[in-house]
This record gives C-alpha cells, structure tokens and sequence, in this order.
C-alpha cells in the first residue's frame, strides 16, 4: 500500500501514476487521492516504487521508495504435543512467503500467583512446520507464538496455542511453617506457599501430621489449598511431637516442612460450679477432661495457699468444709498428671451467706373463707425461697388424713411472697408455719389462724333440728295410737275365748242343784 500527500496547491493536478519495475505503471484518476494498494507482488522480493502528479501539461518529478516484502503470519496447530518438561508444536506457512527462519515465544500462565518470571524465544532456521520446546516446568501453563522472517524482515504474530506440561509431585515443601495455638490435646498450624517454581503442577492441598518421639502418627488433616491452616486433635497432653506439612498436587505429595512442638499439661475439667450447701460449706462439681490423657487427679484452690488434691481422674465433685461465713471464696480448679504441668485453671466464686432471719408474716391482712386461709409475708434480704405448711391446733403429731387436717405447699420461689391454703374446715383452728430458705439453712415462724364460720351451715341445722321435732311427735302419736288399737283388739279376743266356758260352769251349777252338790263360787261371781 503506497501512501502519499497531495500537491499544494493542486493546481491543474488530475491524477497520479505510480510504476513500480520496468513498465509496471497504475494511473489513479482524482487529485485529491492520496494512498493505494499493489497486488499481486512477490513475497521476499525488493520493489522501487516511484509516484508522479498527472495534468493537461507535463508530470511533476517522480517521487522514489523502496519495499521489500515480509512473510505472512503462520499457523499453528491447536493439540501440541507435550511431556513434564517439553512442548511440541505443528503448524504451516502461507503458500506465497518466502522464510529464511523462523522466531519461537512463549510465556508461563501467572495464574496461581506465579509470576511470568519463566518466559522465552529462540530462532530457528528454514521453513516452520514444527517445532520442539525443552527446558519447561511440570505442571506449568504456557502460551506460544510463532514469527517468520525473511530478509525484508520478521512478519506478524501467528495464532496462540496454550499447552500444559505434565505435572509431577511438588519438589518443594511449604513456607513459614508456624504454630498458632498449642493445647493439651490439640496443635493449629500455618504456613505460607510453596514456590512457583517448586509446585510442578497445580497444588490442591496439604497434608499435616503430628507423629511421636516413636515415629508413630497421631493425627492427620487434609485441608483445601486456600486455607493453609489446619488443627490436629486427639494429641496426649505434655507429649513432643514433630508436625510436618506437605503440598499435594495431582501427581502426588511433595516434601515435607517439620516443625518439633509439646503439648501443654493435662486438659482442664469443664463446667465448673461452685454452690454454697451449707453455713460454712461449698460443693465444687465439674465435668473431667476428654480425652483424660493421662490426668489422675485434681487439685482445688480457695484463697492462698489452700490447696486439696483429689485422687481419681473421673472424680466430679468435692465439698469444701470449714469456710468463714459471709467470706467471699474465689475457687480454682485444675488437672493434674505425674511429672507434667497442671492444666489450665478453670475458676468460679461463692459468697457465704448465713442462715436467713425469721420471715415477717402481715397478721393484719391475713384473708379467710370458711375453706382458706391466705397469708402473705415478707422475705428477708438473703432467703431464696419459702414454704408455707398447716396442721389442726392441737394435732400437730397425727398422722394426716387430708387436706383439711394438715398439709405442705411445697418449695416456692422467691419472688411469691403469698399463699392460699384451700380446702380447710370451716370455723376451724388452724396452726401455720412460713419458712424461709437459702443454701444455709431455714428460719421459721409460725402463728395461729382459724378459717371462717359456715352461716349456711348453722340455718340449715336449725331447720333439720325442727323438722325432727315434728316428726318426732308425729312418730310417738302413731305409736300410741297403734299401741291403743292393739290392746284393744287383744281383750276382744280374750272375751271371746271365756264366754263358752262360762255356758259350761252354769250347766254343772244346774246339775248340781239337781244331785246336792255346792258348786263353788268364784269372788261372788260364776265367772270371770
């Protein structure tokens, strides 16, 4: 393509000729053209080429550049062929160059946080059709391109072909390898990446040990490779181990970095508690380590110097006797195994309280029905709870059959300061006791109330008391009216029974008239 400025001013300019070779001419018609294309030319060959201004009269004076023709951009083929170091690639050149040799590039993907660190060219003579590149990475992406040359000069850039060599197992180990936090059971690490030119491929993990003074292994984690962080656990406490992180690829493990470390001592108890149970007593409770290790025992501490060890490592509970009232006690409590360090303390705090004063009961609002009686109270200042029982005046030590006799409203909390005993004989004396509690110990009092009388009650037995007078005489009327008829009815029948006998006695009377015998007579009559 030649290029070129118009005259100024054009003048009578009405077009161009432009020869290039002996006879070799194009006219362009158009004053103000300024640029046009040569076809058809070879390739490696030098062109003179002139340009002249055309008009009515004669041309101006030729204007001369010379050109020699690079060759045109090759191809390569898009399946190199590859090995853990090499890449081979194919391609071809356009039909109309002429090459005198060829220029090879490439550059290693920066994917992964490597840098392009790893890049390279190398000419090579005669025609390209392939070509092979040694000396490359395991594992490592490269990008390669290709230029002709000729004596004219190199040509354009070819296609690009991306080629992968194969990977092998990382041949360096992880950087600044660290410990993080460090427990009787349990080791966390980190540590940095392996080097760029160390990873033979693309790392996709890690692998982390800890293994004993025996070589033995005793624990393992595999982690991504973004974390580059990991925790082992299950370790015996106070133990040396040596822990060793490896960089894993898709051809295998890499060499290991190590790293010696100690557990701590025996791991803590857990859940510690501390309650007072008692004026001058606290229980401490707790839940063993897991894993015990090698814990076989613990050792509390209250205030200076007062120490108790406690034999057995599952061992959970421990009361202190002995304490001050009304002294606040700081409780520690820790792990202990022979010949290693205690675990890490674990702490609570107690304040001993005294045994709560005497509740106030409210006499003067006490409430009652002929079945309750409610009453209310006052705490005292440390009491963290009440109960409120009942029993007949006068029955404190019988056995109870119900309610009404006795009974017990169970634990209350603090915050009910009130209680409606239900179900009690109506006009009834009852004896009530309100005690207060806290971890050491109860107070009482107990005072003398009686529930309501019944009116209902007492109209109705007024009413059944007359009802009965009533009857009663009815009863005692029918009685002696039936006791008049009955005898009534006997001496009838008496009569009865007499009368044929006296019609015999006066027929002996008139026989013996008759013979001069005396009948008797019988109080001056003849019959009864």
């Amino acid at each position: 393509t030649v290029t070129w400025t118009p005259p100024s001013p054009l003048g009578n300019t009405t077009g161009y000729r432009i020869s290039y070779t002996t006879g070799s001419d194009v006219d362009i018609d158009g004053g103000s053209t300024n640029s046009y294309t040569l076809t058809g030319l070879t390739n490696g060959k030098t062109y003179t080429i002139s340009i002249v201004t055309t008009s009515s009269g004669l041309p101006s004076a030729p204007l001369v550049v010379t050109v020699s023709l690079v060759p045109s951009a090759p191809f390569i083929d898009s399946t190199p062929t590859v090995s853990a170091t090499t890449v081979t690639i194919t391609g071809s050149v356009p039909r109309d160059s002429v090459v005198t040799g060829f220029l090879v590039q490439w550059q290693r993907d920066t994917s992964g946080g490597c840098t392009n660190e790893d890049e390279g060219s190398i000419n090579a003579t005669g025609s390209f059709t392939s070509y092979t590149i040694t000396g490359l990475e395991e594992g490592n992406r490269y990008t390669i391109t290709v230029k002709l040359y000729n004596d004219a000069g190199r040509g354009p850039v070819s296609n690009s072909v991306t080629a992968k060599t194969i990977e092998a197992a990382p041949s360096g180990s992880p950087a600044s390898i660290t410990v993080g936090t460090l427990t009787a059971n349990s080791v966390t690490l980190q540590w940095g990446e392996v080097a760029c030119l160390e990873r033979n491929g693309e790392i996709t993990g890690y692998t982390v040990t800890a293994a004993n003074s025996d070589g033995v292994v005793k624990g393992t984690s595999s982690v991504n490779v973004d974390a580059r962080q990991a925790t082992i656990s299950g370790l015996t406490p106070s133990t040396q181990y040596t822990v060793s992180v490896a960089a894993v690829n898709g051809a295998g493990t890499g060499p290991v970095t190590a790293l010696p470390v100690e557990t701590e001592g025996p791991p803590p108890p857990t859940g510690v508690t501390a309650v007072q149970d008692g004026p001058t007593s606290i229980t401490v409770t707790w839940t063993p380590p897991s894993p015990l290790g090698d814990t076989t025992g613990y050792r509390i501490s209250y205030n200076t110097g007062s120490d108790v060890d406690i034999d057995g490592d599952s061992s959970n509970s421990y009361t202190l006797t002995g304490l001050t009232n009304g002294q606040t006690y700081t409780i520690s409590i820790v792990a202990i195994a022979p010949n290693r360090p205690t675990s890490s303390p674990i702490e609570a705090q107690v304040s001993l309280v005294g045994v709560p004063e005497k509740p106030t009961v409210d006499m003067d609002n006490i409430e009652t029905s002929p079945t309750t009686i409610t009453t209310s109270w006052s705490f005292p200042p440390d009491a963290t709870g009440s109960e409120v029982s009942w029993e007949l005046t006068g029955q404190m030590r019988r056995r109870r059959a119900s309610n009404a006799e006795g009974g017990t409203s169970g634990r209350l909390p603090k915050d009910q300061n009130s209680y409606t005993i239900g179900r009690l004989r109506s006009g009834t004396s009852y004896h009530i006791t309100v005690t207060v509690f806290n971890p050491a110990g109860n107070s009482s009092t107990t005072f003398t109330h009686s529930t309501a009388e019944d009116i209902s009650k007492s109209d109705s037995s007024a009413s059944v008391a007359a009802l009965g007078g009533v009857l009663g005489v009815v009863i005692v009327t029918a009685i002696v009216v039936q006791a008049v008829v009955i005898v009534f009815f006997i001496r009838r029948l008496q009569r009865a029974k007499v009368r044929p006998q006296s019609r015999a006695i006066d027929q002996s009377t008139k026989a013996s008239t008759n013979t001069g015998v005396e009948m008797p007579t019988f109080s001056g009559k003849k019959y009864l």
